[in-house]
């Protein structure tokens, strides 16, 4: 009887893998922290979204290590390069140590392995993936801002104390971003990397690594989108004020049809453009021709308004002197406020 139950004590270990367990143990002769080399290259960017704060992208994630008890001879093996794809390398995995490593921002869709030994037991893990990655995006020099798309690689096991993110030169080498990457509306300029750490719920510290895929906006079409319409509304009720000589309540039905399209634009640009914060460029665009359309009122109906004006000026040719000026003066001055707020925003 207690023969019985000692193989079926036996039998339920291994089936829980606790006799296991020692194989995938953290390498005990390495020093620690171990050194795990990482290197992201990416081939496609796709779907990028400011609003939702989300992108897509398919990337090979490499991570080396080294564990000199899977060292190997080279003449007893016949190459100096175990070489382990899909299925194998994923049943591979089971029976040596590895990091571990997650893509702490990613949905992944679809992922393939891939498992290199080298005869000095450095393993080298590859993985091809294909994943919506979330990233915090900064708006603030919309439309000429760049962006840093994050890839987040987290250890959620291992901590600072026991394994270290690093790069090497064949790391660097090996990290960067495809001829063939193109995204439409934006310049992908290069890939960065920034050490970084998380504290986790018993206080210890677990290591990260962000790749950052820096990108910079195309502004041209934006610009197009925001300042056409904005112009089309100052520009019939600009017409009416200074270059036609029509009475004070046409005026007035000129400015107050401008309100209310410059209201409706708003909405148009709030809606389109939810993301982005109060001191965007388009809302600078709202506050100058608010402002534009206040001071137009007020000329309206005083300095353009001959009925005050013949009472206030007992010279009758000052008046057609000011308005002369102000025909082209208030003009070039709201386009050159735009001009500058614009190249203002385009330089921080």
């Amino acid at each position: 009887m207690m023969r019985q139950f000692l193989v079926f004590f036996i039998l339920s270990f291994l089936s829980n893998g606790v006799l296991c367990a020692d194989v995938r143990r953290i390498p005990e002769n390495a020093p620690r922290p171990i050194s795990i080399g990482v290197s992201v290259f990416v081939t496609s960017i796709s779907k990028i979204n400011d609003q939702t704060n989300t992108f897509e992208a398919i990337l090979d994630l490499q991570l080396s290590w080294k564990d000199s008890s899977l060292a190997f001879d080279v003449h007893k093996m016949g190459t100096n390069r175990l070489i382990f794809n899909h299925d194998e390398a994923t049943k591979k995995l089971e029976t040596i140590w590895s990091p571990k490593l997650i893509l702490a921002n990613a949905t992944v869709q679809g992922m393939e392995h891939g498992v290199f030994i080298n005869a000095d037991g450095t393993v080298v893990f590859i993985q091809r993936m294909k994943g919506i990655f979330d990233s915090k995006y900064q708006l603030d020099a919309f439309p000429f801002d760049t962006q840093n798309l994050k890839i987040r690689i987290a250890s959620e096991e291992y901590k600072t104390n026991q394994i270290i993110l690093s790069q090497g030169q064949r790391d660097i080498n090996n990290s960067g971003l495809g001829q063939d990457v193109s995204l439409s509306g934006w310049n992908a300029k290069k890939i960065t990397f920034v050490r970084s750490f998380k504290r986790g719920w018993d206080g210890q510290y677990f290591p990260e690594m962000h790749a950052n895929i820096v990108i910079t906006r195309q502004p041209a079409t934006h610009l197009f989108t925001i300042l056409i319409p904005f112009f089309l509304v100052m520009l019939i009720p600009t017409i009416g004020t200074l270059y036609m000589n029509t009475e004070v309540d046409k005026r007035l039905g000129y400015w107050s049809s401008s309100i209310l399209a410059l209201v409706a634009l708003s909405f148009t640009y709030s809606a389109r453009y939810a993301t982005l914060p109060p001191d965007a460029i388009i809302m600078q665009l709202i506050v100058i021709g608010s402002a534009y359309q206040i001071v137009m009122i007020l000329l309206s109906v005083t300095l353009f308004n001959s009925q005050n004006t013949d009472g206030w000026f007992s010279n009758k040719f000052i008046v057609p002197e000011i308005i002369n000026y102000l025909r082209f003066a208030i003009p070039i001055a709201l386009v050159g406020l735009v001009v500058t707020r614009i190249l203002l925003t385009s330089l921080i």
